[in-house]
């Protein structure tokens, strides 16, 4: 019986020999691969970096095509001397189906996001300001319960 643990005994040194060195080139093969990801990282940085300089040239060189072209026909560059105004909107149609909306949802209360996610075409514009008539018509009815940056909007 003895031989038999002592035969037992020497194959589990042996097996955790084995496992370690296999845990040893595990751990090898992982500190490798990191290595080389962050090589790849750096030079794809360093990539990045040089088409971003690359690109501010070009962009500087059509510039300067642009404006030859513009001198040599003697016409003016509309698009970098004078900004295209923007159409002003007329948000009278979206007020009226807010209010409908709001009507429907009785007893519940908006914040402005709420509402901008419920009309993307209020992108943009402060809700407050928009709403500013219907609140004094008492159409609109405000909640600053919880201070005037958590305001809540309701009828």
């Amino acid at each position: 019986m003895q031989t038999i643990r002592k035969a037992r005994q020497g194959t589990t040194l042996t097996d955790n020999a084995v496992a370690k060195k296999v845990m040893e080139e595990i751990q090898k093969i992982e500190a490798e691969a990191k290595q080389k990801k962050l090589e790849q990282l750096e030079s794809l940085e360093q990539v990045k970096a040089n088409i971003s300089d690359r690109m501010e040239e070009l962009k500087h060189q059509l510039e300067q095509v642009e404006n030859a072209i513009a001198t040599i026909t003697g016409s003016k560059r509309a698009s970098a001397s004078q900004p295209q105004k923007r159409t002003r909107r007329d948000l009278n149609e979206v007020r009226e189906r807010m209010v409908r909306w709001l009507e429907s949802q009785n007893g519940k209360k908006f914040m402005a996001g709420d509402l901008i996610k419920e009309f993307p075409e209020l992108e943009g514009v402060q809700i407050s300001m928009f709403l500013r008539a219907l609140t004094q018509a008492g159409t609109v009815k405000t909640d600053a319960s919880e201070g005037n940056r958590r305001m809540k909007y309701f009828v």
